[in-house]
């Protein structure tokens, strides 16, 4: 942690009424519309992420779902009578009974017709895929849907739904409204205009448009993988000034705004480099603290030893990129940050990635927070520096003097960049929530180099801690780390 950085069985089944058969129906027709809809876009997870599937399988054209596949994914008991060719199913308080050759199921009290007769095949019954639509929603039963695009059930989060954007248009504000159950984990992960990034805990069932109408200061908008979550990735227009996120959570709606004049309310978007492929040859990796500065500790866990094996386990990943690294300590020394500010120059550093773990009075605070120099000073200073060269007046002279401690606040955008970048990857890697903080801490006080400061986790957060003292836990971070300054370097 830096100093000072802290912020704070049943009988027989009766026939259904007509109009609940026709809402059931309703329901399921919509939901798979909504997969079926060009645009809804799931990307396929790495293994061991993303929502868990069942296959449904077909026969005689129709769908189905194997009642051990439907079993396993309840976590439900089975009861088979043979004599009457019944399999009943109990989840906690709840009780779904299927009759081989019918089309009705009997779930709790209530009755629904399926449209096709449970099957068997092969030996095992086979449910039709409507049944999804017809489960209880409560807490003690997984919420399921039906994909009809990949042709799987899916078993959603308890984040629950992402649906389709409605965009609002006028010559002055953009407005991309979108349905989401839990509104209030909704985030900006990156405000940079060609990679703006916004990130859902919900899972996306939505279609995307795939073109823009010329007002709109979206011009593309695409789906990104975003483990637990849907991320998108929006292209906006370089007239946008400014953007809102504004949050309903008993509307269970976010609404994104991007204005052409910004002002009061709205932020600013982040600035930028030219496109193109940065230049990295050299990364320095702090660890921080060391020595008799042990950092934060928490349940015996010194930040002080976590970030010696973060560095080293990073050090590896950058090293398989092609890039030499330095590390600015090998062992539990305390160095000042005049020594590892020294370090950085003197061995030609592109970037300095300085680690630490951060701290909380508050037990419920977590997540990491990325450190950079102000980038509105420096991108100030070069407007200045701009207009003196060209002969415009200007109340300072051809010559700008930075204090040796100041000078990493003329890598200020990039700096700001590289941090964008590393937060995003943490961000759709579900290692947040981040932070990012323009701020120049003074580890990066005399480095001449892009840098950031990450406190990458919280180890006051049993949730975090207990990820990153676990070897998984920090070769993951370290992986994720190492994919940000990747996308850092492309600039695309």
């Amino acid at each position: 942690m830096t100093p000072g950085a802290a912020e704070t069985g049943p009988g027989s089944v009766p026939p259904m009424s007509r109009p609940h058969f026709r809402r059931a129906m309703a329901a399921f027709v919509l939901v798979a519309l909504a997969f079926l809809a060009l645009g809804a876009d799931w990307r396929t997870p790495p293994p061991g992420e993303g929502p868990e599937t069942i296959p449904v399988q077909r026969i005689d054209g129709e769908g189905y779902v194997a009642v051990n596949d439907l079993a396993r994914i309840l976590d439900a008991t089975k009861f088979w009578r043979a004599d009457v060719r019944k399999l009943v199913l109990r989840v906690g308080p709840h009780t779904m009974v299927f009759t081989v050759g019918n089309p009705f199921v009997l779930v709790d009290d209530a009755t629904y017709w399926l449209g096709v007769p449970v099957r068997s095949k092969g030996g095992e019954v086979h449910v039709p895929v409507a049944l999804v639509d017809s489960l209880p929603v409560d807490s003690t039963l997984a919420r399921l849907i039906y994909d009809g695009r990949r042709n799987r059930v899916v078993v959603l989060p308890a984040s629950g739904i992402v649906g389709s954007p409605r965009f609002t248009l006028t010559e002055e504000v953009t407005r991309l409204v979108f349905p989401a159950e839990r509104a209030d984990e909704a985030v900006v992960v990156t405000r940079a205009r060609a990679h703006f990034r916004v990130r859902f805990s919900g899972v996306f069932i939505g279609a995307l448009p795939d073109s823009m109408p010329a007002p709109s200061l979206v011009r593309a908008i695409r789906p990104i993988a975003s483990a637990g979550g849907s991320a998108f990735e929006l292209a906006v227009d370089p007239g946008a000034r400014g953007y809102r996120l504004l949050q309903d959570v008993d509307a269970r709606r976010v609404t994104l705004e991007l204005s052409r004049s910004g002002g009061e309310g709205y932020e600013e978007f982040a600035p930028q480099d030219p496109k193109g492929e940065r230049r990295l040859h050299v990364i320095v990796i702090d660890p921080g603290h060391g020595g008799g500065d042990a950092g934060v500790v928490s349940s015996e866990v010194a930040e002080k030893d976590l970030t010696l094996t973060l560095a080293r386990l990073l050090e590896a990943e950058l090293e398989g990129q092609g890039v030499r690294v330095v590390l600015t300590r090998s062992d539990d020394l305390d160095l000042a940050p005049e020594a590892r500010a020294e370090i950085a120059n003197r061995v030609g550093a592109d970037l300095m990635i300085s680690l630490h773990f951060d701290g909380y009075v508050d037990p419920r605070a977590r997540g990491a927070t990325a450190y950079s120099p102000p980038a509105s000073v420096a991108e100030g200073r070069s407007r200045l520096e701009a207009g003196t060269a060209s002969g415009a007046p200007a109340a300072a002279s051809r010559v700008t003097l930075l204090p040796w401690r100041d000078v990493s606040t003329r890598h200020a955008v990039q700096s700001r960049a590289l941090a964008e970048a590393v937060l995003s990857s943490l961000e759709l890697r579900g290692l947040g929530p981040t932070r990012l903080r323009e701020h120049l801490p003074c580890e990066l006080l005399g480095v001449n180099a892009p840098g950031i400061l990450l406190e990458c986790a919280t180890l006051t957060a049993s949730q975090d801690r207990e990820r990153v003292t676990q070897e998984a836990g920090l070769k993951q971070l370290a992986a994720t780390m190492a994919q940000g300054v990747a996308a850092y370097r492309r600039n695309e």
